[in-house]
């Protein structure tokens, strides 16, 4: 089984999550009450690392939600994504869009489960050096700086957890943005970042010319949408459904196309088990 190296960080924010929980299940909080017409509105939430722009783009979805199951919904966006994290983990979302890392450890524990994801998609990171830097193999990376942006999983989790998997040992930090990152190696203030060929692709001529892709990994599940299990079974049945149908509406066609995305399909626990098995959970 292959462990998962945290940073220190990365560490005390898992010990913060745990604590947090073990605080929920002692000091208990309301709970949204089973009889389907108590709804007065359900919270979603989606992670801030999405432009602004992008989180509105998200409108046209909730809209159709609260129409074919007459349940307002209401979009929160967290100012940071400590933020939106501790809201996740203390259950204040009732329905979410998240990464798999986070559904993973939402899911063991506060118990959010996933509803519908991105048909036809997987994730995939890169790990990019200077195109004239003598790097040929992840093995040539060992002991090199190693930079990636901060609570990106493709782009941070899944470059170091096939590097540690195969015992090359790096120097790490963390950048707030991948286009920070591929510019520090681009100015000799890194050796390799972890990325994604999204991200990549929208670097500028003068940075992409000076770099290149030496490594790039399989495909894992994509991000969840998931729900709180205080959602009673009726209202989620009716939330998944007009989810899947959205894709047959010209609004959703419209949704899809300008966020790049293929339409929604249902999804189950165990499609991500394969992150379950890379980190070690």
């Amino acid at each position: 089984m292959i462990l998962f190296r945290l940073d220190n960080k990365e560490i005390m924010i898992l010990k913060l999550m745990k604590t947090i929980i073990v605080l929920l299940i002692a000091f208990p909080g309301s709970v949204v009450a089973e009889d389907e017409d108590s709804y007065n509105s359900l919270l979603f939430g989606i992670s801030p690392h999405l432009a602004k722009q992008q989180q509105a783009q998200w409108l046209p979805l909730i809209r159709h939600i609260e129409k074919q199951t007459n349940y307002p919904l209401r979009l929160q966006i967290s100012p940071a994504i400590p933020v939106f994290e501790n809201r996740l983990f203390t259950g204040k979302f009732d329905l979410a869009y998240i990464n798999p890392k986070l559904f993973i450890e939402s899911n063991r524990y506060v118990g959010y489960q996933p509803v519908v994801k991105e048909g036809q998609k997987t994730l995939k990171a890169i790990i990019v050096v200077a195109k004239d830097s003598p790097y040929q193999t992840l093995k040539d990376l060992k002991g090199v700086r190693f930079t990636s942006p901060e609570n990106a999983f493709a782009a941070s989790v899944l470059s170091r957890l096939n590097l540690y998997a195969q015992g090359i040992n790096i120097i790490h930090s963390h950048v707030k943005t991948a286009a920070e990152g591929y510019a520090r190696v681009a100015n000799g203030s890194a050796d390799a970042v972890g990325g994604v060929q999204q991200t990549f692709d929208l670097l500028p001529a003068e940075i992409k010319n000076s770099l290149k892709i030496l490594w790039t990994s399989e495909g894992v599940a994509p991000y969840a949408f998931v729900i709180h299990p205080r959602v009673n079974s009726t209202v989620r049945q009716r939330i998944v459904e007009a989810i899947l149908d959205f894709k047959d509406t010209p609004e959703g066609i419209a949704f899809f196309n300008k966020l790049k995305m293929n339409p929604f399909v249902s999804a189950k626990n165990n499609d991500w088990d394969d992150i379950r098995q890379l980190t070690g959970q």
